[in-house]
């Protein structure tokens, strides 16, 4: 089933192609087919609908969480930027894309099978291995001044 703007997607198929076409590291995206490319950005779009972000949607019965209202503060910019401008912000797109090629790159990534805490063979001992984050840091950095309550979205002095 192809992916729907707006419906189970914030970015198109085309969009992310263009995007990884001009990114480095991008092996994952370009091997898999287009069937994989568009499971892999449904489910990052799955992912981000179970968090809390700031404003509000525009209407009660839209598929997604995006467009909403209201406002963030943008840290690259340095100014509080309306969500009303834009339906998708730039960086909830570019976190989708990131995000579905980290689920490309780190298959069994949402099975939770977790780590492991040692493992001793012979002479050779391992000792936390840890499976990587479902949401790794380039992408929650990106998200991080969406989110509600972000700590990136409070001004706070210390005297």
């Amino acid at each position: 089933m192809p992916l729907t703007l707006g419906e189970d997607s914030y970015v198109t198929l085309t969009e992310a192609t263009d995007y990884f076409a001009t990114r480095l590291d991008a092996a994952a995206w370009l091997d898999a087919s287009e069937a994989m490319r568009e499971s892999a950005l449904i489910t990052a779009t799955q992912v981000f609908e179970n968090k809390e972000w700031t404003g509000v949607v525009v209407a009660v019965d839209q598929s997604l969480a995006f467009p909403r209202t209201g406002s963030y503060f943008d840290p690259r910019l340095g100014v509080s930027t309306k969500l009303d401008d834009v339906l998708y912000p730039v960086r909830l797109k570019k976190a989708q894309m990131e995000l579905a090629y980290h689920l490309l790159n780190n298959d069994g990534l949402l099975d939770e099978t977790g780590g492991i805490a040692d493992l001793k063979v012979a002479s050779i001992y391992l000792r936390d291995l840890e499976t990587p984050n479902l949401i790794p840091s380039n992408v929650y950095n990106l998200i991080k001044p969406l989110l509600l309550n972000s700590s990136s979205q409070t001004w706070w002095r210390a005297n």
